[in-house]
């Protein structure tokens, strides 16, 4: 029988919140072999009687259960076998689990090796990155070592990605912005694992795998006192400086309720303060994991509570921003306290629709926001429910990439107008409207895709222009829709351009009544259609992203980014910048004064 497996191990914590009924709040919990040995009673494990001697530098407790469950499928199957045939027996299936625990007497740290569904069982006592913390010292950056990552992505429509690669990869052949790893799997080098695990020469064929995540592995089995050799050889790696800095966004431990509070009730601040005075601006997005399903939608529903009545609000958009909750609340009541406000927005919630009413999207109103806190010097954001802080080198690293980005893609079309800081975005395209080779399609949105607030062309290039008040959080939203867009049109092109012709329709055939677009179809009938599609055709599109900042003071963008305090912005932009790189899409970045 073999006495060696494929072995991973966790490391506790030295204490948990534990939510106490009777006082109604968190307590914190040390993690100690009393508490570990209740919390294992609770989840049915028996301890198990262990041989003598098994370690002078540890101590080892062992616990177990054997869990029965029905099988659920042979409810299906009777109604089709023969009732004697064996396929029907043994209806109730079991499985196994054991929890290995393992106590350093020198450094003091309880670590568990898990068999079955142990793991699952430890996680709350588990901490969180042990595999990419160990792995963040013995591999640098350059090192060919990835062979497959699990990455949680915080811009863009894309939640997360299992990525496998073809070849030998470094981190900065995967980097990307707005993106932490859950786990890696990288190749130890003979050398490394002579070097750092202890494993001789004798016992390595080549080169071999670990897997860093909340847990550390080798993909190679080993016994048990070459397991407690590793998890040794993992401490004194563990004290080495690190040499790669793999995450540097951390998400906020939903059980360390303190800060997650506190930052919650920051934000409550702003937005009240926002509900009771208009200019008070705070940069909440409102958006939902399904980015793009909620973007496309056709209809969007807000429900909120008021005096204990129900009332509702259709929108023919997505709702962006909290702005447009705080408007609706105000026409309501507009003297609530702030806990009133707090419970209606914890209680109302977002829907939005497809065309036909289908469903595609719902949350409370809460879940919906996307923002950015600081305290102290750190700063935090918040992206559908979920807390995460940023590291000040990967600040360092945004602003410098932000500049390059900026610098590299430096508008080059004809000369804007300045933007009074009073005025809207959409009076500001309106008053664009007369200007030579220029029309406007601000709010005209085919298949519910902003091709652009403002088109210009001249002999070479046609811009399409997404203008934008605010260096805000608001830029996700904004990169988005023109990521959309560049998508669609580069698709048109290859279809001659049907769609760009569904826009021309569009704009032709609105019957709004207000000035803005009385003239925005005066302008557009001095082309026809054809001509309006041959711009395209005979011209270089480039998408530019155009973009007034809110501040008082004098910023820019080219040299001062450091002073924009939106790190959600800036993970957009540099986002933005790479997909339109990737689809070979012109792409300019321009700051309105």
């Amino acid at each position: 029988m073999p006495q060696k497996i494929q072995n991973s191990f966790y490391l506790l914590k030295e204490e948990v919140n534990i939510f106490n009924n009777n006082a109604v709040k968190y307590t914190v919990q040390k993690v100690d072999l009393t508490y570990l040995k209740k919390l294992f009673k609770t989840r049915k494990y028996k301890e198990q009687a262990l041989k003598a001697n098994l370690s002078a530098a540890y101590d080892v407790y062992l616990f177990y259960k054997r869990n029965t469950t029905p099988v659920k499928w042979k409810d299906f199957i009777e109604t089709i076998a023969d009732p004697n045939e064996d396929i029907l027996k043994n209806r109730i299936g079991h499985s196994e689990s054991y929890i290995l625990l393992l106590y350093n007497k020198t450094s003091k740290q309880f670590y568990c090796s898990t068999g079955g569904f142990g793991h699952v069982d430890i996680m709350d006592v588990a901490t969180n990155d042990l595999g990419i913390q160990i792995l963040s010292r013995i591999v640098k950056a350059e090192d060919k070592a990835l062979r497959s990552t699990k990455e949680k992505t915080f811009t863009g429509n894309v939640e997360g990605a299992v990525k496998f690669f073809r070849n030998e990869n470094n981190f900065y052949d995967n980097e990307s912005f707005g993106m932490v790893y859950n786990e890696l799997r990288a190749a130890l080098t003979k050398a490394k694992l002579v070097k750092h695990f202890g494993f001789s020469v004798n016992d390595l064929r080549s080169n071999n795998l670990c897997i860093a995540k909340n847990s550390f592995s080798i993909k190679k089995s080993v016994s048990f006192k070459e397991l407690l050799r590793i998890i040794d050889s993992c401490e004194k790696i563990l004290k080495l400086p690190i040499a790669v800095e793999i995450n540097s966004i951390t998400k906020i431990d939903r059980k360390d309720s303190a800060l997650i509070s506190s930052l919650n009730k920051d934000l409550d601040k702003l937005i009240y303060a926002n509900y009771k005075k208009v200019a008070d601006f705070v940069s909440v997005e409102i958006s939902h994991k399904e980015f793009e399903k909620y973007y496309l939608s056709d209809q969007t529903k807000l429900s909120l509570k008021i005096s204990r009545k129900s009332h509702e609000v259709e929108y023919e958009a997505p709702i962006r921003d909290i702005q447009t909750i705080l408007d609706e609340i105000r026409t309501l009541n507009s003297k609530l306290t702030k806990d009133e406000l707090d419970l209606m927005l914890d209680n109302g919630t977002i829907q939005t629709f497809d065309a036909d009413g289908t469903l595609l999207t719902t949350d409370t109103v809460r879940h919906h926001y996307c923002t950015e806190i600081k305290q102290g010097l750190k700063s935090y954001f918040l992206i559908e429910k979920d807390w995460y802080e940023i590291s000040r080198s990967m600040i360092d690293k945004i602003n410098v990439t932000c500049t390059n980005f900026v610098v590299e893609k430096k508008y080059t079309g004809p000369a804007m107008p300045k933007w009074p800081s009073t005025q809207s975005e959409n009076a500001f395209n309106a008053s664009l409207l007369g200007t030579a080779n220029t029309l406007a399609f601000d709010l005209i949105t085919p298949l519910n895709i902003e091709v652009c607030d403002i088109l210009r062309w001249d002999k070479d290039n046609i811009y399409l222009y997404h203008v934008k008040k605010g260096f805000n959080n608001s830029m996700r939203d904004l990169c988005g829709q023109i990521s959309i867009a560049a998508r669609k049109v580069l698709e048109d092109s290859k279809n001659k351009f049907a769609f760009l012709g569904s826009l021309y329709d569009a704009l032709a055939a609105n019957k709004g009544a207000s000035n803005y677009y009385k003239k925005a179809r005066k302008e557009l009938a001095k082309v026809s259609r054809l001509d309006f599609i041959k711009l395209f055709q005979e011209r270089k599109i480039v998408f530019v992203l155009a973009v007034q900042d809110r501040a008082k003071s004098v910023r820019t963008l080219e040299k001062n980014m450091a002073d924009f305090d939106s790190n959600i912005a800036k993970f957009s932009l540099i986002e933005l910048t790479q997909k339109m790189r990737n689809s070979e899409v012109a792409f300019e970045i321009l700051q309105l004064a």
